[in-house]
């Protein structure tokens, strides 16, 4: 079977002889330089196209990875509060414990928390909090102890 005309093989492309078609008969060394030359040129850039694809390609799925997980912990989380309130009071307590030398002033909650916290300190509702968010005013600022920050920090311990 002949193949149709103008069809090369990969071979004769490889620069092997095939039986169907004579070999041809080696370049003049002035065009040989040149036409490697230009095919080093060439597969130098293809190479370095291929190698900035793949680390683009590499990113994109790091950042995939990141953000399909935080979604993952978002949805249980969402889903175990919708069965259990947050323990607002273990997350102030763990607060004060971990920034109590800083000389906390009050602490603020949602208003859905009010009554679930027992503090020495004032305790005042913060209409910018959600249920389950709370935040630690200290003498130099404010510790911020909001769910995103805490499943922040979880997340990032993950990585």
């Amino acid at each position: 079977m002949r193949a149709p005309e103008g069809f090369r093989s990969l071979a004769s492309l490889l620069i092997l002889p095939v039986e169907d078609e004579p070999a041809q008969p080696p370049a003049a060394p002035e065009e040989t330089c040149a036409s490697d030359c230009a095919c080093d040129a060439e597969i130098g850039e293809l190479l370095r196209d291929v190698r900035l694809f793949k680390a683009r390609v590499a990113e994109l799925v790091e950042d995939a990875a990141g953000t399909l997980l935080a979604d993952i912990a978002a949805q249980v989380i969402a889903r175990e509060l919708q069965l259990a309130p947050a323990e607002i009071g273990a997350v102030i307590e763990s607060a004060l414990q971990r920034f109590g030398a800083e000389q906390p002033l009050r602490i603020r909650i949602a208003r859905a928390d009010k009554g679930r916290v027992d503090s020495d300190l004032p305790v005042i509702i913060d209409e910018a909090l959600r249920e389950g968010d709370a935040a630690l005013d200290v003498a130099g600022g404010s510790v911020d102890a909001t769910l995103g920050v805490r499943l922040d920090a979880v997340l990032r311990g993950l990585r």
